[in-house]
């Protein structure tokens, strides 16, 4: 029998992962925070993009991955993902946009704006790792 992706993304992460999740719904930040803790991630949280800009700073040279939710107040996850491209202190790390509105058109607005992945709601453990295991490869 084949490795679950959870096992497969567990032998690639680095020594204390880090996480980053923008979402401005708590249920959702919830459940992402227990998946990601169960696949060995610390997780690190902002309710909206405005509040992402402002916590990633100090925490980005930690992080490993970002996700982000599209809709959300005060700083929508595209417009998010845009400004932080622009960033001189951003890095590179892995961005993943997740969102009910999987369609194509929001996939390739994401994937334009800078995103590296995208995560369709809702999602368990296992579709969140084959995306991590997509950018850890």
């Amino acid at each position: 029998m084949s490795e679950l992706p959870s096992e497969q993304v567990r032998k690639l992460l680095p020594e204390n992962p880090h996480a980053f999740i923008v979402d401005d719904s708590v249920p959702t930040r919830r459940i992402f925070r227990m998946i990601l803790e169960e696949l060995g991630f610390t997780v690190h949280e902002a309710a909206n993009g405005k509040l992402g800009l402002e916590g990633l700073p100090e925490r980005i040279a930690e992080t490993d991955v970002i996700f982000s939710d599209i809709s959300m107040p005060q700083m929508d996850g595209f417009e998010f993902c845009f400004r932080l491209m622009q960033e001189p202190w951003y890095d590179g790390t892995p961005f993943i946009l997740v969102s009910t509105e999987s369609d194509a058109k929001n996939v390739i607005k994401g994937l334009k704006l800078g995103a590296d992945d995208f995560l369709p709601k809702p999602f368990d453990k296992e579709i969140v790792a084959q995306v991590l295991l997509r950018i850890l490869q």
